[in-house]
């Protein structure tokens, strides 16, 4: 019986621990021979282009490994030979250029995808995609092994304090929604592997189960301490003036690119579309951030004639939410801002640059005009930009206290009827 050497007894058992069963590896001819399957159903083989000898088994590991992945993966679709060829392919000899890829890939969509939501939600699972591809050694071998590495490991964040996506949010839908998109261009447009299509997706365990936190509606109190907390320099005072035209006219901060004055300069308007709304502009009406003895603060009064007068900060198009953002948690306001966020997170909510505008919808909600009476739903929705069905899915939580008082008028008859 011929004596085995340890290097084959090593070789056969990474084979059977991290290939897994059904798969094998036998001398033929001097080469290395690979089979698949079982007694029962029979095998499949082909033989590598490595020899039956310690200097490359190792090698031969490797190429099996990549193999046995996209067969695995893609068995249904590929043959044996088929996944062996692809995986050489991936190996030096033939080199996948990521980078050119990602290139060609937003060049094609830059028309229908607009740069803000490119930055927001492609680009960051595109960044770990190269991030991965462009290692010198560990590459993931197929779209499955890259999903993996890319959703749980890839260590992101402004201060790298954030792990993948965590499962079960609408952000991990997000990037894998752009993965795929990016990964069947590649394989349908770039020619890549077909083991580099993205892997079909367990959607129990990928489906949205956690829930967006509420945005949270600043007070006007809130607001004050906000307006005061900024700088003394000129690009302070320019952001100041943008909270102040947010928390006021209930803007997006989106919206800060586009105001204009009309009539005489006496009205102010927005010209903003958003791309799948058929609104296009709208004047805008204040609703006074007021003080604690329920004045308006001298801040936000006669802001068409101000307007005329000040500067707004330079905002790149698509850009105004996350500029606001970062200026407010970055900036002269940070430690302000913060403390805010804490107390909306203390009720449950989410301090965003939309807090103005959620203000505004509440306070438009609650407060009466000079003859008491409270604006409808689709008034509001008017003032604010948007459709009547928009406005109800996000803002029916404030509802009107026109139909509180109903109820109360009602409990105040009841309770009238038993006292007698």
């Amino acid at each position: 019986m011929a004596q085995v050497n340890s290097w084959e007894k090593e070789f056969r058992r990474a084979i059977k621990v991290h290939i897994g069963q059904g798969w094998t590896v036998q001398p033929d001819r001097g080469n290395i021979r690979v089979l698949y399957g079982n007694k029962k159903e029979g095998f499949k083989s082909i033989n590598l282009p490595y020899k039956w000898q310690e200097d490359q088994w190792f090698d031969a590991f490797k190429l099996i490994e990549v193999a046995s992945d996209s067969y695995k993966e893609y068995k249904d679709k590929i043959s044996l030979k088929t996944a062996f060829s692809n995986a050489e392919k991936s190996n030096t000899k033939y080199e996948l250029n990521w980078i050119e890829a990602l290139n060609n890939y937003r060049r094609s969509n830059e028309h229908t995808i607009a740069e803000a939501t490119w930055k927001a939600k492609h680009l960051p699972v595109l960044e770990a995609v190269l991030y991965y591809m462009n290692k010198p050694k560990y590459k993931p071998q197929n779209g499955k092994k890259l999903w993996d590495k890319v959703s749980n490991e890839y260590v992101h964040g402004k201060f790298g304090q954030l792990k993948g996506w965590k499962k079960g949010t609408t952000m991990r839908r997000h990037m894998r929604l752009a993965f795929n998109r990016f990964l069947n261009w590649c394989v349908e447009r770039e020619d890549f592997p077909s083991y580099w299509l993205p892997p079909v997706f367990n959607k129990a365990e990928e489906e949205v189960t956690i829930k967006k936190r509420i945005g949270y509606p600043l007070t006007d109190s809130q607001i004050g301490r906000l307006v005061d907390s900024f700088g003394d320099s000129t690009e302070a005072k320019r952001w100041q003036f943008a909270v102040i035209l947010c928390a006021t006219y209930g803007l997006r901060p989106e919206e800060l690119r586009y105001l204009t004055l009309r009539n005489n300069k006496e009205e102010l308007w927005t010209t903003y579309q958003k791309s799948n709304s058929r609104i296009n502009g709208r004047r805008l009406f204040p609703l006074e951030v007021l003080d604690i003895d329920g004045k308006p603060f001298d801040w936000c009064q006669n802001l068409e004639q101000k307007f005329a007068l000040r500067d707004l900060p330079e905002i790149k198009k698509g850009e105004g939410s996350q500029r606001l953002g970062k200026q407010l948690r970055d900036r002269s306001p940070k430690n302000t801002w913060l403390s805010i966020c804490k107390e909306a997170e203390a009720e449950g909510q989410e301090c965003t640059p939309y807090s103005f505008r959620h203000r505004y919808a509440s306070v438009a909600h609650t407060r009466t005009n000079n003859e008491g009476k409270y604006l409808s739903p689709k008034q509001i929705a008017d003032a604010m930009g948007h459709d009547l069905e928009t406005h109800l899915k996000s803002y029916a939580r404030f509802s009107s206290k026109e139909l509180e008082n109903v109820f109360d008028s009602f409990r105040q008859k009841l309770e009238t009827k038993i006292e007698a």
